[in-house]
């Protein structure tokens, strides 16, 4: 799989609309060994920082995941187990992909029915999932329990899902606890806070991240129980496709073994990667403004730390971060501050405080109101100071800190190792943060700003109207009529041809042999996806829900010129009769009619058309 078609697929770059081949060559730069410094060389208009940087991460992601695939198949031959057709592993996009995608392999074994049929249910197999582990994370909910007063209730990856198991579970006996124990257990629980259901569509962020964070800590038990009758019926919808793995099992049987043995599972995982993501853009987006913040205009200041307690620190600094003197004082903060200044004609004060509502903040404020007050950010403030060591000590070091990280951020901010910034709670969990982190000092040292991150929308803020329907007159697939020619929008592009949107619940097929009158390899050098596109209905299954579509021009109609080899009687609709078509004239010599002919068949000559026509118009 090409990182172009990966990225299309994942929609890693959103809306953006950058050519296949122009991906595929940035991929092969990466290949060579080119960083995120070189990639950023290449911006332009259309390869902008945010485009650049959507794609190097879709890189790593998409070398992930090929160096997945690889382990599976390896596995698989040692293992001892059939091999799975390369074309479908390449098609998935995630791990629980490839999971479903095995099992479905297992229960669908080679000649049990036609390979086409077989690989066709196979990818149904790993839609349906998809769709089910979507439902779930939007429609299921998640049974929060304290533990010693549900003991039935189980951790996400044990939850069972079958009433026997649950019975067989409580049914099983322990050892009777003793001393000690035997109080412990018959001492009263207190409910945990968050004990109760709650919907998992609504756990998202930091708040799932808060409920993992306490069932790691034994607090409480987490168990998702998933829409049941939504599976159903995704399943009914898909029974004809996925005939060849159905054979012989019924609904609820067949969803215990491709579907429920993982799907809480997965739910979770895909809930746990979603909240790490939203905590990795929220420290991106924060370090980043860190480095890129407008340096102050002023000359020369003094930079002013104030501790919850102790002694305040002093350090005059010059816009570029040059120390000319520090010290600390005790006492009154205007007065302390005043006697470390001295006779520096200093422009501006950086204020610098453990407590950001200290009342000695304001006291600077009006005992230097000539000057404009500044804030520094204490993030860190001890991260870095080892570096400034020797020219300053204690309440004078932070404050020189502070300063220099005030009028130079990109320089002092980026001396600091990012992972010792408190940027996100719980910051620990968050994993492979220090990679984004160091992306995004990259960034700023290549002199991108917050403006260049951001998508670029041309749409006013607001609510969008809604698209006008591509097909008015057609409501549903009773509608349709081989021959009918019908609007459409490619939704998707496959290998054996596109799938089209023509505004109904089913979207219809073009086969590869029907998207050109030549020979297409590969569907994607005819179309792209959000393509408009004019299409010919081929044919309806009603019964299988599937519309065949061609892009194709339609042979049968009547042609505006006459094919090579024939001629179209004058007075054809459409064609315009000239004079030199009417027989026996000189257009039908010079064809080599003989006159003779010509004169029998209109009983004229050319010259008596010719008066003919002009009495006619003498008449009129």
């Amino acid at each position: 799989m090409r990182l172009s078609t990966y990225i299309q697929r994942t929609r890693a770059l959103g809306d953006a609309k950058i050519p296949s081949p122009v991906i595929d060559q940035l991929a092969e730069r990466i290949a060579q060994g080119s960083d995120l410094t070189a990639l950023l060389k290449k911006r332009s208009t259309t390869l902008t920082p945010r485009i650049l940087l959507g794609v190097w991460r879709a890189q790593r992601r998409h070398a992930a995941h090929m160096a997945h695939l690889d382990d599976v198949a390896r596995a698989r031959r040692e293992a001892g187990q059939d091999a799975i057709v390369p074309s479908l592993l390449k098609q998935t996009l995630a791990p629980h992909e490839v999971a479903v995608l095995q099992r479905a392999v297992t229960m669908a074994p080679s000649g049990r029915a036609a390979e086409h049929r077989r690989r066709d249910a196979l990818k149904e197999a790993v839609a349906l999932f998809n769709a089910c582990v979507a439902l779930t994370r939007r429609n299921g909910q998640v049974r929060v329990a304290t533990p010693g007063m549900e003991p039935d209730d189980l951790s996400l990856e044990d939850a069972p899902y079958d009433d026997d198991d649950d019975d067989a579970q409580a049914t099983e006996t322990e050892a009777e606890p003793t001393g000690d124990a035997a109080e412990a257990a018959e001492a009263p629980v207190d409910p945990h806070p968050l004990a109760g259901v709650h919907p998992l569509g609504e756990l998202k962020g930091d708040a799932w991240r808060q409920l993992r964070r306490f069932e790691a800590a034994g607090e409480i038990s987490l168990r998702i129980e998933p829409p049941m009758d939504r599976f159903l019926e995704k399943l009914n919808a898909r029974g004809a496709e996925l005939s060849a793995l159905t054979s012989g099992l019924t609904a609820d049987e067949f969803l215990a073994a491709l579907v429920m043995t993982d799907v809480a599972h997965w739910a979770a995982a895909l809930n746990d990667e979603e909240a790490v993501l939203l905590a990795t853009l929220d420290a991106c987006n924060l370090y980043f403004d860190l480095l890129t913040a407008e340096r102050p205009t002023q000359v020369l200041y003094a930079s002013v730390w104030i501790p919850a307690k102790g002694s305040v620190g002093v350090a005059i600094i010059t816009r570029e971060g040059r120390l000319l003197e520090t010290g600390e004082g005790d006492g009154e903060i205007v007065a302390a501050v005043e006697a470390i200044v001295g006779g520096h004609p200093i422009e501006a004060l950086i204020v610098t405080s453990e407590d950001p509502v200290d009342a000695r903040i304001a006291a600077l404020e009006e005992g230097f109101s000539s000057f404009e007050c500044l804030v520094g950010d204490p993030l860190a403030l001890h991260a870095g100071t080892e570096a400034m060591a020797e020219e300053a000590q204690g309440a004078a070091l932070l404050a020189l800190v502070a300063g220099r990280r005030r009028v130079r951020p990109l320089k002092y901010w980026g001396q600091t190792d990012p992972i010792a910034i408190p940027l996100v709670e719980a910051q620990a969990e968050v994993t492979d943060l220090a990679e984004a982190l160091a992306e995004m000092r990259i960034l700023a040292f290549a002199g991108v700003k917050p403006e260049d991150l951001a998508r670029k929308t041309t749409a006013k803020a607001g609510r969008r109207a809604p698209a006008p329907p591509l097909n008015p007159l057609i409501k549903s697939v009773e509608d349709l009529r081989p021959g009918l020619e019908v609007n459409g929008l490619v939704t998707n592009i496959t290998q054996f041809g596109a799938f089209v949107n023509i505004g109904l619940s089913h979207e219809g097929l073009v086969h590869v042999s029907e998207l050109a009158d030549h020979f297409v390899n590969d569907p994607k050098e005819v179309v792209q996806v959000n393509q408009a596109v004019k299409a010919r209905v081929l044919g309806v299954d009603r019964a299988r829900r599937r519309i065949s579509l061609s892009l194709r021009p339609d042979r049968s109609a009547p042609s505006a010129r006459p094919e090579e080899g024939g001629q179209r009687a004058p007075g054809t609709p459409g064609d315009k009769v000239r004079l030199d078509d009417i027989p026996g004239t000189r257009g039908e010599r010079r064809r080599g009619i003989g006159a003779e002919r010509g004169r029998a068949a209109t009983g004229a000559s050319r010259a008596q058309a010719l008066r003919d026509l002009e009495n006619l118009f003498k008449k009129k």
